[in-house]
């Protein structure tokens, strides 16, 4: 079990005062779950914060029919992004559910006490503000450019991980189509062709970008496609 105490390395939770910190840390709970695990599900009564410590998470939107594991990938929560679960501020429900990316640990804070320390911890709030405004901008390219072609939305998905995880991606095609909104098979396709390129190597479940510079130009290529915005305006008020 990691200490829960890890909480105070944690870049944003230095803003916090000695007391404040120490209330957050009362209310956590350290917890591990496996690869395709759900954290929280959508519809659910939001009532906790989630701190990823390790591995990275999706959040997920599905249809009413469909399980999590088979929706939308709209972010992936990495511990740099840390957050997620910020549905809990407002005391509502979840609008996403959280599926485990990868085997991963997360500290489970109450949403109250988050609430408590935005409402009295200016620097603590200014911090967790520019991490969200860093998410929507994210978000908001992401689905700009849904109205593109399937192969620069997975090129677009694999270089926004790049961004996260380096050149070696954990991620399988499967995955990778979640994050581009296509089937698996366009996914492969896709991959398969960058493979032939020389752009990208890998095996099953790995992925290297062998030339990223060359990814960066078919995304460059890329013309704006404003009908497309609506649609990320409606991700964006989901995700947050």
């Amino acid at each position: 079990m990691v200490d829960v105490r890890r909480l105070r390395h944690i870049p944003l939770f230095r803003h916090l005062s000695a007391q404040r910190l120490e209330e957050i840390l009362s209310s956590a709970q350290l917890e591990r779950y496996e690869k395709g695990a759900t954290l929280f599900r959508q519809g659910e009564r939001a009532r906790d914060m989630w701190v990823v410590l390790e591995g990275w998470v999706y959040l997920v939107r599905s249809s009413e029919d469909d399980d999590a594991s088979r929706g939308v990938v709209l972010f992936t929560i990495t511990p740099e992004e840390v957050l997620c679960g910020i549905s809990a501020l407002e005391a509502g429900i979840y609008n996403l559910s959280a599926v485990a990316g990868t085997d991963c640990r997360v500290a489970r804070i109450a949403g109250k006490a988050f609430k408590e320390a935005l409402i009295h911890e200016p620097g603590f709030a200014y911090h967790v503000l520019r991490l969200c405004a860093r998410r929507l901008q994210h978000i908001a390219q992401q689905y700009g450019s849904m109205a593109e072609p399937v192969s620069k939305r997975v090129v677009r998905a694999i270089l926004r991980l790049q961004q996260q995880f380096g050149v070696a991606l954990p991620v399988t095609h499967r995955e990778l189509a979640q994050m581009s909104w296509t089937t698996t098979e366009s996914a492969i396709r896709v991959v398969r062709r960058l493979k032939a390129q020389g752009y990208v190597t890998g095996t099953r479940g790995r992925l290297r970008i062998g030339n990223a510079h060359a990814l960066e130009q078919m995304v460059e290529q890329a013309n704006g496609h404003h009908s497309s915005a609506g649609v990320g305006r409606v991700a964006i008020q989901q995700a947050v």
